[in-house]
């Protein structure tokens, strides 16, 4: 089940007395966790009927009896245990059969919320809550569904966005393309665009150029285009701005072979006769940089490419070993990629 089936569920009332929240978005996680006690307790009997579990060394004949309290005065109680708490490094035997005895039968009037980023399928914890619990896998969000959630949030503070403005802000987030981007950092984004734009009821571009100045994963593309294009003394300027704003040789080597990977896959996707929007969705990736990627590469062979992942490969390994200096090796690979 992801956020949007869970969502679903919530309205239809078919509520699941065990949740396991997995997956990178632990943030949508959290925002679910609000919405459930927004529906389910009492107001303004929250503190009585909600118990949250983060300290290590969680007691687990604490953790049974609440679950099988009953609710004070509302429709439910609900119990969540926060990744903190180390569920999963519970290792005694009696405690996990307790546990696995109070998931077989759980107390219907408690909902319990356990989060666990990245689940260990080989634990007896991970087989018992995904036997009579239901599973949430709250991954990274595709562009459909982040233009979905931009133009919501944007819509809920009273806020206008153009179509542009709203492709503009999801460039410059770099959520789509930066592995390590969360909906967390979206959202603070957001919320500081939309505190910059005060009473004005459109945000426009250049808020979003003044909220969220390029990165260096912009940036990289940038340089691949000066690099590939021939210019090289250009890509060498860029080059050394990124190690004046504390870049490391190693960090930027990385990024780029990750965008000139992401290159050769499209080029890969569009030899095979597909057109821009499906390799995006095959990519999941927002269609604008599906299209930036085959702009860039339009007159690269595909068998280039992959002698420039070859060549890069060979000179990662060869930083990683000290047999090579990180500058020269990442100069070295912009000579030779154009």
């Amino acid at each position: 089940m992801n956020y949007k089936e869970l969502n679903k569920s919530l309205k239809n009332r078919e509520l699941s007395p065990v949740y396991l929240f997995t997956g990178p978005e632990q943030y949508i996680g959290h925002m679910m966790e609000k919405t459930l006690i927004g529906t389910e307790l009492a107001k303004g009997l929250e503190p009585l009927n909600l118990t949250t579990y983060s300290d290590k060394n969680l007691d687990v004949s604490e953790l049974l009896a609440t679950c099988e309290t009953l609710p004070m005065m509302s429709n439910k109680r609900m119990v969540i245990v926060r990744e903190e708490a180390q569920l999963d490094k519970i290792s005694d035997k009696k405690d996990l059969d307790r546990i696995a005895a109070y998931l077989e039968k759980p107390c219907p009037s408690t909902l319990l919320i356990i989060y666990w980023e990245q689940p260990d399928k080989r634990k007896k914890l991970y087989k018992s809550l995904i036997k009579t619990g239901t599973l949430v896998v709250f991954e990274k969000l595709d562009a459909s569904d982040l233009k979905a959630w931009i133009t919501r949030r944007v819509k809920n503070a009273n806020k206008k966005i153009s179509r542009s403005e709203l492709e503009l802000f999801i460039q410059r987030s770099m959520y789509l393309m930066n592995e390590k981007k969360t909906m967390e950092m979206v959202d603070n984004e957001l919320n500081s665009l939309i505190d910059y734009a005060g009473d004005r009821n459109e945000i426009t571009k250049e808020d979003i150029l003044l909220i969220l100045p390029q990165s260096i994963e912009e940036g990289i593309f940038k340089l691949i285009d000066y690099a590939v294009s021939g210019q090289k003394d250009q890509a060498l300027l860029m080059l050394n701005h990124f190690y004046l704003e504390g870049e490391s040789p190693f960090g930027v080597f990385s990024l780029l072979l990750r965008q000139i990977r992401m290159l050769l896959m499209v080029k890969i996707y569009s030899a095979r006769g597909l057109p821009a929007k499906t390799v995006a969705s095959e990519m999941k990736l927002a269609p604008f940089i599906v299209n930036k990627l085959l702009k860039t590469g339009k007159h690269y062979p595909i068998d280039s490419l992959w002698e420039i992942m070859l060549l890069g490969a060979d000179l990662d390994a060869q930083m990683k070993l000290g047999e090579i200096d990180q500058n020269f090796a990442l100069e070295l690979f912009l000579m030779k990629i154009g």
